[in-house]
């Protein structure tokens, strides 16, 4: 529902009713010339039965009764269904497990399924922003057991869509509002004119993306905006190849959209500068990642998910007691053209993230198929290498020193860069769900905290290019010997990395040269004092390293 100018000044004038026009033009980002027009035209009685304080309360449970047809719509496209999630934790549908498992779960499917996640529904349903087939759903149950930390799953695999799973995938961005921005929202406060004159260039360069407008879909998520390219836009690559390309091309699809997002922010803060670090995009595309469905209320502030027009955008908050039948509808018409055939965008969105290989090549399919055989090459390369080092089962029984690079190398490799992670954090995100976990870095600020992600392998740095590395990488940017995530490590550097390890604890042997000298004798490490002592280090070295290969 869009709320007009009128109600606006009503609502803001009902907790000032002593305001001045130039008071409301400055609350509401109106010119003072319409403020005072409007004013002069007669606000609505501010103690009228309609008031504010004499609206009835409307409960999320009444809210989400109404609505189960825009879910039904937006679940589904072409016997495809997009995972469903009720308030960030409740991604699972579970029942008895077999055997000695606790249980076994898969995730929802929004659409057929929303009656079982609504059931345990508090606030906020979420949609994420891909689609697989039914087939899947039917064979993706996996079981687990509960342990202290929450489920378990066999072979630690989360039953959630992989790349390679996809059948259309929507290009998205969530542009979030700061918390103190967002909070003034109810009030009117919010700096609307800035938000919208950014929110139009965002949807305009998503527009550049898909080659067409119509191609492109846009929310108010009351904590910020949404903006999408339609999933069936990717339709097509997901048919023209098969699950291991399909696994290889979406992935780098994401690593790209990051990338291109990156540098439509840096453009929009140029062009709107009160926009910087108020209403940015967060960079933390994936492959199951979430957004808050249409008509979902959002999780603190008593709002409701709304279209927006991409070619003039208007940002009007909308209160859950403020919905009615006619928004109902308007959402599950835009669910429905959001799921329509979007499929001529595909060589837009092609030519846009691959442009180095679409210059070259003879239609999109082409593009892709190059990418991918590149990509696949890479990964053999770095498979092939990999089976060149030594791995933890060829350490020796005592590793304090060692001729051999590798054994260096396979004991830092066994270090989980999740732990390395926590140990230089400034902030780590521990919330349930978050996958990967994010952290604070602490060689910059950041103001959400979570612009940095680290897996058992990696980290990545999102402000910096989406750039990272493993946990040698991760201590060396965090004690300043690079200064960029981009940056690797060389020469006396990497000893010097080494060592910020062996600081934080992690038992790495020393690697004493094939001649006998002491490549890593910057003597940047601390002798043990006796044999007992350099036996456990060693032990300690070689269980770590076999806890990385189990």
């Amino acid at each position: 529902m869009t709320v007009s100018d009128e109600e606006r000044i009503n609502r803001y004038l009902h907790k000032n009713p002593d305001a001045s026009a130039a008071e409301v033009a400055g609350a509401l980002g109106f010119a003072p010339d319409k403020a005072r027009a409007l004013l002069e035209a007669g606000a609505p009685d501010t103690n009228a039965e309609n008031s504010a304080d004499d609206v009835t309360e409307v409960t999320p449970s009444d809210h989400y009764d109404r609505v189960g047809s825009v879910y039904a719509t937006l679940g589904e496209i072409g016997g495809c269904h997009c995972p469903g999630n009720r308030d960030f934790y409740g991604w699972y549908r579970t029942r008895q497990g077999p055997g000695a498992w606790d249980g076994e779960g898969r995730a929802w499917a929004l659409g057929k399924e929303f009656a079982g996640i609504r059931q345990e529904l508090e606030r906020v349903a979420y949609a994420t922003v891909n689609y697989a087939p039914a087939k899947w759903f039917m064979d993706s149950w996996q079981s687990f057991n509960y342990e202290e930390n929450g489920k378990e799953w066999q072979d630690d695999e989360k039953p959630t869509p992989g790349y390679g799973d996809l059948r259309a995938y929507a290009p998205f961005a969530d542009i979030d509002l700061t918390d103190d921005v967002k909070r003034k929202r109810p009030e009117g406060d919010a700096p609307q004119e800035t938000i919208e004159r950014a929110l139009s260039l965002y949807l305009e360069a998503f527009g550049e993306l898909a080659g067409s407008m119509e191609h492109v879909y846009a929310l108010d998520s009351v904590g910020g905006a949404y903006a999408f390219v339609a999933p069936t836009a990717t339709a097509p690559i997901a048919e023209a190849f098969d699950r291991r390309d399909r696994a290889i091309i979406f992935e780098d699809m994401t690593d790209r959209l990051n990338e291109w997002l990156e540098g439509v922010k840096d453009d929009v803060n140029a062009a709107v500068p009160d926009a910087a670090g108020t209403f940015e995009p967060d960079l933390l595309n994936n492959k199951n990642r979430l957004y808050k469905a249409p008509m979902s209320i959002h999780s603190s502030l008593d709002g409701v998910v709304t279209p927006v027009d991409p070619e003039n955008p208007s940002y009007d908050y909308t209160p859950i007691e403020a919905v009615d039948d006619d928004d109902v509808a308007e959402a599950e018409a835009w669910a429905e053209a959001f799921t329509s055939d979007h499929t001529d965008a595909v060589s837009a969105v092609v030519a846009k993230l691959w442009p180095d290989y679409d210059d070259d090549a003879n239609g999109w399919h082409d593009a892709v198929s190059a990418r991918i055989d590149d990509l696949a090459k890479e990964r053999e390369e770095n498979r092939e290498r990999n089976q060149r080092t030594i791995t933890a089962d060829d350490l020796p029984d005592d590793i304090e020193e060692t001729d051999d690079i590798e054994v260096v190398n396979a004991a830092i490799e066994a270090i989980d860069v999740r732990d390395v992670a926590r140990d230089v954090a400034d902030e780590w995100d521990t919330a349930p769900g978050r996958d990967p976990p994010r952290f604070n870095p602490p060689w910059r600020s950041s103001d959400s905290g979570t612009s940095c992600y680290a897996d058992a392998e990696k980290y990545v740095d999102l402000k910096e290019g989406k750039k990272g590395g493993g946990a040698l990488s991760l201590v060396a940017r965090a004690s300043g010997i690079i200064t960029s995530s981009r940056d690797r490590l060389r020469g006396n550097d990497y000893w010097k990395a080494v060592n910020e390890l062996r600081k934080l604890g992690y038992e790495i042997p020393y690697f004493t040269g094939a001649s006998g000298t002491h490549p890593d004798a910057l003597q940047l490490y601390d002798e043990a004092e006796d044999t007992d002592t350099q036996r456990r280090q060693a032990l300690r070295a070689l269980r770590a390293s076999k806890r990385a290969k189990d």
